[in-house]
């Protein structure tokens, strides 16, 4: 039987057996309506839902908080509708994709900010998920509240989200259907809980950056950094979406979910925050104590079953990737190495820092390193007009060298250079409560980091490309489909 038949076979069954090699069109049945729904699904987490708490501690009234999240995740989302696309033509995920632009080893680029954005977003899900859980309990049956139990209830959650991601993006998708009804219930449920004590003007005293539009710039770098997030990730679902499927759809419906996936929980956690009216508690506590005792069971239920959407394609995309860079290492075991680093964060970060702040940088950074790799892909999947040669792709995968990706010992360093160069030139402009860039008043104190590193980086790129053009096929390998008639 051929690895196509092994992999169509397993497709049917609703097993997903594939590594980061290319998956055969036959094998692709997941449909853009898919990627959509998951998208949705993922995100409507206490995960998420606390981040939309973050503008209100910083001195924003409810207009300037909801704006700074629809323009945001809008910006985000738009972004990576094209990111999205590449999926279906290359036949694997983000970061071997962009082999294509980075060279066939320079791509571990992508890995490393994939790894960086797993852990922190799986770390964000589980110890919000293990807080309701732990709070909401303690306000039904007195269940202690204290550290140990917390630390319990966060290995309880990173456990069963590793299992979520063990078993592959299929029950991931599965698992979204049952999760949208019942999340978004709780949620549509939670505005009219609280809309009594709901109110528009500010929480906090004072702008955490001295004055609005510094500080509303900086929530919306933060809801562009939550979306752009996800700009590793789309194309391990994308990627099993027939390339009979138009780019566009594609896009549309992957842009599409995450607009409507994010901007619905941030703006559950900006609208509660308000209505808890407490800048001093914990959002998760907060929230809590504000409920009605009947409202904590469906609290406590989506804070547990919520955490694995986000959680489990965070670690899920990162296992597959990594057994790509660590070739003796397979995706199952790739998982859980993946899953018992994130843990160790998930303990210091939550029983340690301040989460606050951390959760504030964390995003800041994040939205300035992704964005410099997605003006660079973004930017690449354009002058390639989307075509690109899936076998040159997989060379360093299968341990072989040459081909049109190959460039300088598999290293593209027009790619890296443009890169390098916008992380830095983003990081100059940051401002966030625990790092000022010594370039962040540049725009009077207007955060534009993330659209800095982002243009810097593709237009670097494309001029690099245009001026300083690469000899990029050495030995092209033969096609693992010929697919090329394909569109």
């Amino acid at each position: 039987m051929s690895v196509d038949q092994r992999s169509t076979e397993a497709a049917a069954r609703g097993d997903d057996p594939q590594g980061v090699e290319y998956v055969p069109d036959a094998a692709r049945l997941l449909r853009p309506r898919n990627i959509a729904t998951t998208m949705v699904g993922a995100n409507l987490l206490f995960g998420v839902i606390v981040i939309g708490w973050l503008p209100v501690t910083f001195g924003l009234d409810w207009w300037g908080a909801f704006s700074s999240i629809v323009l945001g995740v809008l910006v985000g989302a738009a972004l990576l509708g094209p990111i999205a696309a590449i999926g279906p033509r290359t036949g694997t995920n983000g970061p071997v994709s962009s082999g294509a632009f980075f060279g066939v080893i320079g791509r571990v680029i992508g890995t490393l900010l994939a790894l960086f954005i797993a852990i922190g977003f799986y770390a964000l899900a589980v110890w919000s998920g293990g807080q309701v859980i732990v709070y909401g309990l303690h306000a039904l049956w007195g269940l202690p509240d204290s550290k140990v139990t917390l630390a319990i209830s966060y290995v309880v959650m990173a456990a069963v989200a590793t299992w979520t991601a063990v078993s592959g993006y299929r029950l991931v998708v599965r698992l979204n259907k049952w999760l949208i009804p019942t999340a978004g219930a709780v949620i549509v449920l939670g505005f009219l809980v609280f809309a009594g004590d709901f109110h528009t003007t500010a929480v906090a005293p004072e702008y955490l950056l001295g004055s609005f539009w510094p500080t509303w710039s900086l929530a919306v770098s933060i809801a562009t950094a939550t979306t752009i997030g996800y700009a590793p990730y789309l194309n391990d679902g994308t990627r099993l979406i027939s390339r009979r499927f138009g780019g566009r759809s594609v896009g549309l419906a992957t842009a599409l979910g995450l607009f409507i996936g994010l901007v619905v929980p941030l703006t559950f956690g900006a609208y509660t925050s308000y209505a808890i009216n407490s800048p001093e508690a914990d959002y998760v506590e907060g929230l809590v104590k504000a409920s009605p005792t009947w409202f904590l069971v469906p609290i406590v239920l989506v804070g547990f079953f919520g955490c694995l959407g986000q959680s489990a394609i965070c670690v899920y995309g990162n296992g597959l990737d990594l057994s790509s860079v660590i070739r003796p290492l397979r995706r199952v075991p790739a998982t859980l190495v993946v899953s018992a680093v994130s843990l160790v964060f998930i303990l210091v970060g939550a029983l340690v820092w301040d989460i606050e702040h951390t959760v504030s940088a964390f995003l800041t950074v994040l939205g300035v390193v992704a964005a410099a790799w997605v003006g660079i892909v973004l930017t690449g999947h354009f002058l390639v007009r989307g075509e690109y040669d899936t076998a040159a792709l997989q060379v360093f995968n299968e341990g072989r060298t040459g081909g049109r990706y190959w460039f300088f010992h598999g290293w593209n360093l027009r790619a890296t250079a443009a890169f390098a160069l916008a992380a830095v030139v983003g990081l100059l402009q940051a401002n966030t409560s625990l790092y000022t860039g010594p370039w962040s008043e540049i725009a009077d104190g207007v955060d534009l980091s993330w659209l800095s590193a982002m243009v810097v980086g593709g237009a670097v790129y494309g001029l690099l490309t245009k001026f300083l053009p690469g000899a990029e096929s050495v030995t092209v390998p033969a096609e693992v489909e010929a697919d090329a008639a394909l569109s």
